[in-house]
């Protein structure tokens, strides 16, 4: 399953971003974003697939930068309501170099958890407010 995973993810650094749907903040969002890349050129943007919020801009974000993005949707139809934490897991499977914490719900703190559990290094802005 982890090499199945790998394919579909383009080689580079790994930063996966997670954000609630109601945390917009589009300059915050870019100017964070655009320090990451610079530290990691070669950067490859992981996100929850969610079509608002910061996960969305994130992802516009990398369009405008040239910085391959890549989906990893919840599987509502297995999982139910376990898949956004499902997914997490999934995310977490690729071993991404660090991930970025939004503030959001009891996803991005489980997937903030699990990451520092995994010696992963994560980036939380959790204090920033948003729903």
């Amino acid at each position: 399953k982890w090499a199945d995973k790998q394919v579909l993810v383009p080689p580079g650094t790994r930063i996966a971003v997670s954000s609630g749907i109601g945390f917009n903040d589009v300059g915050f969002i870019y100017a964070m974003l655009d320090k990451l890349k610079a530290k990691f050129p070669d950067m490859v943007l992981l996100h929850g697939a969610t079509s608002t919020s910061g996960e969305r801009i994130a992802v516009l974000w990398a369009d405008n930068r040239g910085v391959p993005s890549v989906p990893f949707e919840p599987d509502w139809d297995k999982h139910k309501r376990a898949a956004p934490f499902k997914r997490n897991d999934e995310v977490l499977e690729t071993m991404p170099k660090g991930v970025i914490v939004l503030p959001g719900t009891g996803i991005q703190d489980n997937l903030r958890d699990k990451a520092k559990a995994m010696g992963i290094n994560v980036w939380d802005f959790r204090h920033l407010g948003g729903a």
